[in-house]
């Protein structure tokens, strides 16, 4: 099989392009690939139930949607972001204390405004009132140990 000059130069090209439009999606993205990184800490799957407090996913950053299947601790870029979040796994409102049930709360999703800031952790969670209905709350922050 030939390869000519050409078909060569495209390919470069078509590689060179892939490359650099990765790399401007990797640069929009508020997560870092790595702990070194500055960065801030989002814990998302610690369980408060006897708090009414349970894990959330996170659907979108700043209105982008995500598709991290990771969700149990994020590195988080220093800065100001708003986070759509849903409840991570069904909450069976029958087994809460004191809650009323209604098969369609936990299902839709929230915002949560955060400023994130270099050093910190941050505890997410959905927190469940009396009538069954919950909203996003930031259930704990603290300092990073490093």
């Amino acid at each position: 099989m030939k390869i000519s000059l050409r078909t060569s130069a495209l390919w470069t090209v078509a590689a060179l392009l892939a490359a650099m439009s990765l790399t401007s999606i990797a640069a929009d993205s508020p997560f870092t690939g790595s702990k070194s990184d500055p960065h801030g800490t989002l814990y998302l799957n610690v369980d408060q139930t006897a708090k009414q407090t349970y894990p959330v996913l996170i659907w979108s950053v700043d209105g982008k949607l995500t598709n991290r299947s990771d969700q149990g601790v994020l590195w988080v870029k220093p800065g100001d972001y708003t986070f759509s979040v849903k409840v991570s796994r069904a909450v069976n409102l029958a087994n809460v204390p004191g809650l009323q049930t209604r098969a369609g709360y936990g299902q839709d999703q929230h915002d949560l405004k955060i400023t994130v800031e270099q050093g910190k952790a941050y505890y997410i969670g959905a927190k469940f009132d009396a009538s069954g209905k919950w909203e996003p709350v930031i259930w704990k922050t603290e300092d990073q140990k490093n």
